[in-house]
């Protein structure tokens, strides 16, 4: 009889324990970074050019990302591997706008549980099964073979640029083979190397990336472009099939258009 009832506890524990561990499949599409575009059911709308996100590192045990404001952490519950939001912290910088920064900490705050859709989004939910934010995949892996060729530069640290009919538009052309960077600024002629692989398949940078010296009346798009370029640690495939630069704290830098 005793036995039985060890037994029987035992089945119990493991039940409670399976039921509270998100099934494989669900855990592997959660590691992975995602943009929160919705909070208790409104849409997330920003001003920066940057939506806030969040990133899930089983390996690592932990939660990272961007609330519309400050760098935000957490950790991943070693047992039941689902993220702890209640134990979130942030950085403390002040922002002209903190709208949507309070919206998205207030539903990460609210967020027990989580569950794939059927479109690939996730939903986070509170205690009662109820929805109180909404992610979408932030990026898509791509290798680093279908970066070959020209892009136009869409957009640099969020913010499109300004372009004018009587200058080239700016874009950068990459040869995967020989590891070389080319294009222009809408000024000046780049040029450079690539280092890419060196601490994973989504890694590189150009930190070797320099101009031609012509001085054009508005220099603003071309500082912008390489100091962008300085800063990039690695690459992804938007939504939009554009291709993303994101620098080491995991910002969308650069945004490349065919």
């Amino acid at each position: 009889m005793k036995r039985n009832l060890i037994v029987a506890a035992a089945l119990c524990a493991m039940a409670f324990t399976a039921c509270n561990k998100p099934q494989k499949g669900l855990q592997e599409a959660l590691n992975s970074e995602w943009n929160i575009t919705e909070a208790d059911g409104n849409a997330i709308k920003t001003t920066t050019g940057q939506a806030p996100y969040i990133g899930f590192d089983l390996k690592e045990g932990r939660i990272y990302g961007y609330s519309g404001c400050n760098r935000i952490m957490g950790s991943i519950d070693p047992k039941t591997q689902k993220p702890d939001f209640q134990r979130m912290g942030s950085t403390m910088m002040a922002c002209p706008d903190m709208e949507t920064e309070s919206k998205v900490l207030a539903a990460l705050n609210k967020a027990k549980d989580f569950k794939q859709e059927k479109d690939g989004s996730l939903a986070l939910l509170d205690e009662k099964g109820n929805k109180v934010a909404r992610l979408e995949k932030r990026f898509e892996d791509m290798a680093y073979a279908e970066m070959e060729g020209e892009w136009t530069i869409a957009k640099v640290f969020g913010q499109s640029l300004k372009t004018t009919k009587d200058r080239e538009a700016p874009a950068l052309s990459f040869d995967t083979k020989a590891n070389k960077l080319s294009g222009t600024t809408g000024c000046n002629r780049i040029m450079g190397g690539i280092e890419q692989g060196k601490d994973g398949p989504r890694s590189i940078s150009f930190g070797q990336a320099a101009t031609t010296r012509m001085a054009c009346p508005d220099m603003e798009n071309e500082n912008n472009i390489m100091t962008a370029l300085a800063q990039v640690k690695s690459f992804g495939k938007l939504k939009n099939g554009h291709l993303a630069f994101f620098n080491n704290s995991g910002m969308l830098i650069l945004e490349l258009a065919r």
